[in-house]
């Protein structure tokens, strides 16, 4: 269950279900840096039910610029990955292209100078389908050799591939939690009416009930319509990185839950007992009291 934030400095809050009289909860703390090492790739919904937004159905003698919406959408995107990216680029493509919306179109590797003066006017071949897991190997193959990679996708519509990519995602769950892999964060936006959110929330809780539960978070689904800010793409995104200073986490019992005196991670776990309200956050010098019902 998300909760609502008490301070913009956190990112998602999750309190698990009850289990043996207690519950698990995890914090993610927002970061604001570049993350050595890190890939980031991008991936836009390039089937036909798009082509509206990016002003495709209009002939282009009579196109007005402000007539592509997602061309903006997708600087903004490109933009914002970068400033975390380790080498200041990211890598965007267009899925769900061509026959059966299997096919991947690359844009190649841009910055932020070549994002401004890129124009994103759609794929060359519009998709029949939506297939999530031609661009999911794509991008494991492209950036096979990234010791921390982020992959972002946007869809308007239904996953045609969805068992598919749960498959293919357990096993690269699999690989990470052994060492065979580096760490992966994949992140699904949907935007629009056709988006199908229990799609969504099935991917987003993939791991629920496997052996790999607790161990690996590797989907983070979001609707765009609930996103107030772009920040909120990383709200779920352990970039692995220790923040300097101290925490401490008491109950509302007053029982201390979780303290670290020199340095803290940025994604926090720690349990409570079953039926805690609420919790006190003492972070490097500020207060906030986090309520987990």
């Amino acid at each position: 269950m998300s909760i609502e934030k008490c301070s913009d400095i956190f990112g998602d809050i999750t309190v698990y279900p009850p289990k043996n009289g207690k519950q698990r909860v995890e914090i993610y703390i927002r970061l604001q840096e570049k993350v050595e090492g890190m890939q980031t790739g991008i991936g836009i919904d390039g089937s036909a039910s798009m082509r509206k937004i990016f002003g495709d159905t209009i002939p282009k003698f009579l196109r007005k610029p402000e007539d592509n919406v997602m061309q903006k959408v997708i600087r903004r995107l490109c933009s914002y990955a970068c400033e975390y990216s380790g080498d200041g680029m990211v890598l965007p493509i267009y899925w769900a292209t061509g026959a059966g919306g299997k096919e991947v179109e690359t844009l190649g590797r841009l910055d932020t100078v070549a994002i401004e003066s890129k124009n994103f006017e759609g794929p060359k071949k519009w998709g029949t389908g939506t297939a999530l897991l031609p661009p999911l190997e794509y991008f494991l193959t492209e950036l096979k050799d990234a010791p921390w990679l982020v992959l972002l996708f946007v869809t308007d519509g239904v996953i045609g591939d969805l068992e598919a990519v749960i498959q293919f995602s357990l096993k690269v769950g699999q690989e990470m939690l052994e060492g065979k892999r580096g760490k992966c964060k994949f992140i699904l936006v949907g935007c629009g009416e056709e988006v199908d959110e229990e799609q969504i929330e099935k991917l987003d809780n993939m791991f629920d009930g496997t052996p790999l539960e607790g161990k690996i978070d590797l989907w983070d689904g979001k609707l765009a319509s609930q996103m107030e800010n772009l920040s909120e793409i990383w709200d779920e995104v352990d970039f692995g990185v220790e923040i300097p200073g101290s925490i401490r986490i008491i109950d509302d019992s007053n029982r201390e839950v979780l303290s670290c005196l020199d340095g803290f991670p940025q994604r926090l776990e720690f349990s409570v007992t079953e039926g805690t309200k609420s919790v006190k956050i003492d972070i490097v010098g500020n207060t906030f009291e986090q309520i987990l019902q």
